[in-house]
């Protein structure tokens, strides 16, 4: 059975020892709305309760209190916050919680709670070999895709004013990572601009440089226009970008945006075969390294359907096939650097599809999209070309409320994440704007943001702000969407190009487990995604050389939430510039005879790091 140590706390006749095999979800900047009336008394600790008081192991349990006039708090020995807060906690076995506060004058208080717990289900049982081999996660696997006038508009022009929430909300990303970020920028609007503004490219070199200055920075994908039909104009493009980027920040240039969708969007006639594209993108390669010679290399062919499964995307032309992108890599074999594809999605009730709440927590969600990109996949390493999705949403047509939004959104994307990092894709960014046609805000996106007015106008996007948007002096930072924890928990799971493991799972529910091994010390980090609405219960985790773990879990209150959700104890809500907000901490546990054990809590996920 784990033990944990917490050696601030007192040995009592209850199990105290378990105090951090419990879930810390520190709301440490207040749970919002109005606090009860707190009670006369004379102590600084006006209230600590837990609800409920009787659980079984793996069930959550909230923690709340009311501190006034402390010099300082902590809960176990781990620092809180005064005033009225709270903290999400799931104990593997009966536990009794301190709570001590540190007057003005010195003198400690403390109040306690006792959670009284049964023994729980059997959930998981996770064995691994630790010195197996498997692949390593790639540099800059995770990324961004933006269109190039949302891109304008979050990152902010240097002659306006720059987005610093953006920067930081990346740092976040690279800094759990280790290493550097993807941002893969075109989309719909590449095969629209017939120039590359000055100012788009001054937003790029600012921000590049902003972050190479306190991190590993980001590399750019970025897509120059190959549906206007006029090669000279992608040439222009490059030649700018080329000119006005250093070296290192750009990684390709990706020709066109979904040439699959040529003739349905009108770009080419009815009767434009695949022969006609792959001429004119022999062309188009030929014309743009004239213009930059010695430049970077190319991506693409950047299709957005798949043929197999045509009813789960747009209208497919017959261009995206494993055949034909086989075609492909034999003709532009030395010019094709990096194949990119984007990536399939289900259909939501703007396109015609039923998604209802829960539709990402399938195992369909993410195994569908696996087995559409395989054959491209395969197609692309058969030639030893490197493969990336760089455009994945969570649901067609942009997303859709309730689904998109919510905390579901999380687990899916951390998930999806791994599936195709095990299966060897080489990157997956994900599509993040700030406005779109169908619902206002983007629900896709991992962050949202409230811009000034003068940026808008120079963004050059054509698409109206949502009704009540407002329009700061200086950005604001609306809202971090869940989508950016499952994201920020993969980052921290395969941080280091972590070597990527095979993992045997037992379990009767919806959970998955991950592992993937840190060179940096050893420490073998195993993710445990529950996915399952109402599963909870203890998770038996089998790996031998291993002394202790540390457990850093990903909560929120409900699947259907758009707040409170909290990584590590630590949340963006209410962060005013993409800092976290609460106190970073992780739960310590021992194994018995080579056994750790977790309580894993229905609709969650955490990351186990083991050290030897």
């Amino acid at each position: 059975m784990s033990r944990t140590s917490v050696p601030t706390c007192r040995t009592r006749p209850v199990h105290w020892s378990y105090l951090f095999t419990a879930s810390l979800m520190l709301w440490l900047v207040g749970c919002g709305g109005n606090p009860p009336a707190p009670a006369e008394s004379e102590d600084v600790i006006q209230a600590f309760t837990a609800t409920p008081q009787s659980v079984t192991a793996g069930e959550q349990v909230l923690l709340s209190w009311q501190v006034q006039g402390a010099r300082s708090v902590s809960l176990g020995g781990i620092e809180a916050a005064p005033g009225w807060s709270m903290a999400q906690v799931a104990p593997l076995q009966t536990t009794r919680y301190e709570l001590t506060a540190v007057t003005a004058d010195g003198r400690n208080v403390t109040r306690e709670v006792t959670v009284e717990v049964q023994p729980g289900p059997t959930l998981a049982s996770v064995t691994l070999d630790p010195s197996a081999n498997g692949l390593r996660t790639p540099e800059a696997f995770l990324g961004l895709s933006h269109d190039w006038s949302q891109a304008q508009l979050m990152l902010g022009d240097p002659g306006v004013g720059v987005n610093m929430a953006y920067r930081q909300l990346l740092i976040n990303l690279i800094d759990r990572s280790g290493g550097p970020l993807t941002l893969r920028i075109g989309g719909r609007d590449t095969d629209r601009d017939v120039s590359a503004p000055a100012s788009r490219i001054a937003a790029l070199n600012r921000l590049h440089e902003d972050l190479i200055l306190v991190s590993p920075g980001v590399r750019y994908i970025l897509g120059l226009n190959m549906g206007s039909g006029m090669p000279g104009v992608a040439a222009q493009q490059a030649r700018a970008l080329q000119t006005g980027l250093p070296p290192e920040a750009i990684k390709a240039f990706e020709l066109g945006n979904q040439p699959d969708f040529f003739i349905p969007n009108e770009k080419r006639p009815r009767d434009y075969t695949f022969e006609e594209y792959l001429s004119e993108y022999r062309f188009y390669a030929d014309t743009v390294r004239q213009a930059t010679p010695g430049g970077p290399p190319f991506a693409g062919p950047a299709m957005g359907g798949f043929i197999s499964e045509p009813s789960r995307t747009a209208a497919v032309t017959g261009f995206s096939t494993p055949e034909n992108l086989g075609r492909m890599l034999t003709q532009e074999f030395n010019s094709l650097a990096l194949v990119t594809h984007h990536g399939p999605s289900s259909g939501t009730a703007a396109c015609a599809g039923n998604a209802r709440p829960g539709h990402l927590l399938r195992p369909a969600s993410v195994q569908e999209g696996i087995d559409d990109t395989l054959p491209f996949l395969r197609t692309a390493q058969a030639a030893a070309k490197p493969y990336r999705v760089v455009e994945m949403n969570s649901l067609l047509c942009n997303g859709q409320p309730g689904i998109s939004d919510t905390f579901e959104s999380a687990l899916w994307v951390a998930d999806a994440l791994f599936e195709y990092a095990y299966n060897g894709v080489q990157g997956v960014d994900l599509y993040s704007g700030l406005w779109n046609s169908q619902h206002g805000w983007d629900l896709r996106s991992p962050f949202l943001f409230d811009v000034p007015a003068r940026q808008y106008q120079v963004s050059g996007l054509n698409i109206e702000p949502p009704a009540g948007t407002r329009f700061p002096a200086q950005y604001e930072l609306r809202k971090v969407m869940p989508l950016y924890y499952g994201m920020l928990m993969f980052a921290e799971a395969t941080r280091n190009r972590a070597e990527l493991l095979p993992v045997s799972l037992a379990t009767d529910a919806n959970v998955k487990a991950w592992a993937a091994r840190d060179d940096e010390g050893g420490r073998l980090r195993i993710t445990l995604i529950n996915k399952d609405p109402r599963a909870s219960g203890v998770v038996r985790v089998s790996v031998p050389g291993y002394r202790t773990a540390e457990v850093r879990r990903l909560l929120a209150p409900s699947l259907g939430a758009t707040e409170g959700i909290s990584f590590g104890g630590q949340t963006l809500d209410g962060s005013a510039d993409g800092s976290f907000l609460g106190v970073n901490h992780s739960e310590r546990v021992l194994p018995q005879d080579g056994i750790f054990e977790v309580a894993l809590s229905a609709a969650s996920a955490m990351v186990v790091t083991l050290t030897p």
